[in-house]
């Protein structure tokens, strides 16, 4: 662990050490993706269709599965249970999470990493725009060298973390927003102050608004299970997947990835911004080119300017902080002194990142010369 170094330990405050293990024990749920390395001559082919096939097999069992009686419905010898179910809604929905909204890694991602070892690709964490992050700066990057794969979708080209994205936190948001009855708002507050704390800014140093457009378009995808509120994009009703026929659940209408991507998924249109300036000048020795200009203009509406980053690579912005976040998702419950206490916290954290990557660069230079008197002499 991180923290096991003693004289660390006593350096750190109660505070601050809550706040790195609370970083720390969600390192794992993070991953991130390079879209800015793609090799130029390489084609990839369209695997829309085989993880859309995926996702339809995945819904049909969970209507099964809701069709069921519940376990604790299950017959005894004083209790007779109806053959068929009333349709449920809770365990339609109870039933699709449990297919498809697996945390850390959902079963959607990992499908499309199995399906990207023939039809798409992976940059390794030594060759991307990554390469010279350190563990203090970007802990569950570094530490697990997790960097996803690319597939293509349609006519983009997404990373297979965008599906843990798209599902799990999706569902999330549909739960956030106790499905849709309530602002979008909630969602999306949500979204970025996760997208700041443990998902990105502070584990992987990366802050990603194509995960925030993933996830809102998982929003899309839960409500349309069973259509009852207006999708969240068009404000108009839709067609839901599944319906109600004789007291059972049945498939209405099949699942297709052509409604919710679009190039704002892409990391490299949709770029990323970074913690600190440092994280920064890392990213911009390799030359990245963002192409912003290719974002989906006016498709989102009012929702572009927290979904899409108009002004190219660069340090996340002080209201993306999570004190900032926190205050606008619970502005009753944070006094002003509890905001300057968590800024603080903050900032002394980055702090202690900065001196143990200090510590870590002279170590490194300290062995390498070590090295080369010994290879001298």
């Amino acid at each position: 662990m991180l923290l096991a170094n003693t004289a660390v330990v006593r350096r750190l405050s109660p505070l601050l050490m809550l706040l790195a293990t609370f970083i720390i024990s969600f390192a794992t749920s993070a991953a991130e993706v390079d879209q800015f390395s793609r090799p130029p001559e390489l084609v990839l082919n369209d695997s829309s269709a085989v993880i859309a096939a995926e996702v339809q097999r995945r819904m049909n069992l969970a209507i099964k599965r809701a069709n069921r009686p519940a376990p604790h419905l299950k017959p005894r010898k004083v209790q007779r249970v109806p053959k068929q179910s009333r349709c449920s809604v809770p365990r339609l929905y109870d039933s699709m999470a449990v297919y498809l909204a697996r945390p850390i890694v959902g079963q959607i991602e990992s499908y499309a990493e199995s399906v990207a070892d023939n039809d798409g690709y992976r940059i390794p964490l030594n060759r991307s725009i990554y390469r010279n992050f350190t563990w203090p700066q970007s802990p569950s990057l570094v530490l697990s060298e997790r960097v996803a794969a690319v597939i293509r979708v349609g006519g983009e080209e997404v990373g297979t973390d965008k599906m843990g994205h798209f599902f799990t936190e999706g569902h999330t948001y549909f739960e956030m927003t106790k499905h849709l009855t309530l602002p979008v708002e909630e969602a999306i507050l949500f979204g970025e102050w996760t997208e700041s704390v443990y998902f990105g800014a502070q584990t992987t140093g990366v802050y990603s608004y194509a995960d925030l457009v993933a996830n809102f378009n998982g929003l899309r995808f839960w409500n349309r299970i069973l259509a009852l509120q207006p999708d969240p994009l068009l404000l108009s009703m839709t067609r839901p997947y599944v319906r109600c026929e004789d007291r059972q659940w049945v498939p209405e209408a099949r699942f297709s990835w052509v409604e919710y991507v679009d190039s704002a998924w892409n990391e490299s249109i949709n770029c990323p911004v970074f913690r600190t300036l440092g994280l920064l000048e890392e990213v911009l020795t390799q030359a990245p080119l963002c192409t912003k200009d290719k974002l989906p203009q006016n498709r989102y509406g009012t929702l572009e300017g927290r979904l899409f980053n108009q002004a190219g690579l660069a340090v996340m912005p002080d209201y993306l902080q999570p004190e900032v976040l926190w205050l606008q998702r619970e502005p009753e419950s944070l006094s002003g002194q509890t905001f300057r206490r968590i800024k603080s916290l903050r900032e002394r954290f980055e702090r202690w990142r900065l001196e143990k990557e200090l510590q870590l660069l002279e170590s490194r230079r300290f062995e390498a010369k070590k090295n080369l008197n010994k290879d001298q002499s």
